[in-house]
């Protein structure tokens, strides 16, 4: 890196709604798949950092679960990842697509009125509507907040991405990098394996199990030329185990297929995927297993 007296670091959080592609964006801006993306609520559920470096500045973001109001246990926590990101950052994308009533938002606006850095409203998807629609969009928006700037963006097409970024460099303050240079996440690869097979699992079977689904990797071995993963997806009735699984192992298999290639592509090298799937009843409800999954809501 270049001499750090001129060296820029800080923390961005990524915030919004489900479904505004929040993850699209981080994994386009890192040009490295970190976070499963979908079309579907809940799909993120911990807060997972991103990290950027660039030749005078390192930017750490960090994605976090859609905004919505909890009604279990688990979309306590996810509540509470959201909020939990707000603290420590030195900028905010605020992350809207054209086309949505800013009402739904006005519960969000409040969370971040002591917001004490700058707000950016990032309308994303802009490839997807028209001019007319996305201008009166942020004119609805830019009258309900004082965002310090609006850019627009396609986080699919990579379009305005450039001009985010050096915005967002612009904004940060004068700090020596957090992470060392190499490294692009703070989650762990076992972590980023089972997220990948869980995209596949909602990509495949969301409308038959749409959220009480966990994927586990419980073995992870690597050599020089292939990685075997032992991975253990839980699901909540015994129903939802017989879907999954599917008509004479149907299902696994093309979830096995899937998230393979896509283990590969990250791992660069052959993957061995070993799948299970087993049943923990109502387990969204219940503390004890969320906290042994990582979910711990203080």
């Amino acid at each position: 890196m270049e001499n750090q007296t001129n060296f820029r670091s800080g923390f961005v959080t990524i915030w919004g709604r489900p479904n505004v592609g929040k993850s699209t964006l981080l994994n386009n801006i890192l040009k490295y798949k970190i976070t499963i993306v979908s079309d579907k609520p809940q799909t993120t559920r911990k807060n997972i950092k991103g990290i950027l470096n660039l030749p005078n500045c390192q930017i750490v973001f960090i994605d976090t679960p859609g905004l919505h109001v909890p009604v279990d246990p688990l979309g306590q926590f996810l509540s509470n990842q959201w909020k939990s990101a707000l603290p420590d950052a030195d900028c905010l994308l605020y992350l809207i697509t054209p086309g949505v009533s800013v009402q739904t938002d006005e519960i969000y606006f409040k969370e971040i009125q002591d917001f004490p850095h700058p707000v950016l409203l990032i309308v994303n998807k802009i490839d997807l509507f028209k001019k007319e629609t996305i201008q009166k969009t942020i004119q609805e928006y830019s009258q309900c907040f004082p965002f310090h700037d609006i850019i627009e963006v396609s986080a699919l097409t990579g379009v305005g991405l450039d001009q985010l970024i050096q915005k967002i460099q612009n904004l940060l303050p004068l700090n020596p990098p957090y992470f060392d240079e190499e490294q692009i996440s703070d989650v762990y690869e076992r972590d980023i394996a089972g997220e990948i097979i869980r995209e596949k699992i909602w990509q495949n079977i969301y409308q038959e199990i749409p959220y009480g689904v966990e994927v586990r990797v419980e073995a992870m071995q690597e050599k020089e030329n292939l990685i075997s993963i032992r991975a253990i997806i839980y699901v909540e009735k015994d129903s939802h185990r017989k879907i999954v699984i599917g008509e004479k192992g149907s299902m696994i298999k093309i979830i096995g297929t899937e998230a393979r290639k896509d283990l590969e592509e990250f791992f660069g090298k052959k993957v061995f995927l070993d799948l299970w799937v087993k049943t923990q009843l109502n387990w969204r409800k219940k503390p004890n297993v969320l906290r042994r999954w990582g979910y711990t809501i203080r």
